[in-house]
């Protein structure tokens, strides 16, 4: 954090800072642990947050915990959807959700070891994902984390369950851009009791062939290059 001239941290930047901290933890973070996170007593943490709360930059779930409020998530969708990729995707993950009836997402790398989910549609279920826009996941043990090294199986996808929530089954497959490099993957994302036997396959069959129709608006190839690292067999969905 900056500070006055007299080495003490201004309101405005511990503001800033819970700001982060919050927008870090979509799921929710306990006061203590983002007083912690700045190095603020709870209750000077808590008396921020609720001026966050007034701005709709923070809201408290039914356990307390706070979340992304409101104007934050407007604001990251406003910028995730001025990013190319995201806009190019729009009709794709439109097209995906409505063949698999499942929630697609797009991810982009986000550093080596993460990938950040950059846009998605909803999907038509009456039980469906909806919770991972903006969040970053780690690229070690996730479908998607595959799908962005181009380690997948024959048919072009990668299928993980409870890699990041427990009873979700996630199916991803690359993105190609200009030169066959990975510049993001697509995926959709259900309750793993759906996503199972002919509705696994249709869902593998629909991500794979609008990942490569999403690579061809990106200016990438228009099949899955052969360099890709695919498998001859499927995994079973929970390895």
């Amino acid at each position: 954090m900056k500070a006055t001239t007299n080495g003490q941290p201004r309101a405005t930047d511990r503001g800033l800072a819970l700001v982060r901290v919050v927008a870090d933890h979509p799921s929710g973070i306990a006061l203590a642990d983002a007083a912690r996170a700045v190095d603020l007593t709870p209750s000077t943490t808590l008396r921020q947050l609720r001026s966050l709360e007034a701005a709709g930059f923070a809201e408290r779930d039914d356990d307390g915990r706070f979340v992304p409020g409101a104007e934050l998530l407007r604001i990251a969708r406003s910028l995730a959807s001025s990013a190319a990729l995201p806009r190019l995707a729009e009709p794709v993950l439109a097209a995906l959700a409505a063949l698999t009836g499942e929630s697609a997402y797009l991810a982009e790398p986000a550093d080596g070891r993460h990938a950040i989910y950059a846009a998605m549609e909803s999907g038509t279920h009456a039980v469906r994902h909806v919770s991972w826009l903006g969040q970053r996941v780690p690229l070690k043990g996730t479908a998607v984390g595959a799908a962005l090294i181009g380690d997948v199986e024959a048919d072009g996808t990668a299928v993980r369950t409870d890699a990041v929530e427990e009873g979700v089954t996630a199916v991803s497959a690359p993105v190609f851009g200009p030169n066959a490099h990975v510049i993001g993957a697509i995926s959709v994302v259900g309750p793993s009791y759906r996503l199972v036997g002919p509705r696994l396959r249709s869902a593998r069959a629909a991500v794979a062939e609008q990942a490569t129709a999403l690579s061809a608006l990106a200016g990438g190839p228009a099949s899955a290059p052969s360099g890709s690292r695919r498998r001859r067999t499927a995994r079973t969905p929970g390895s």
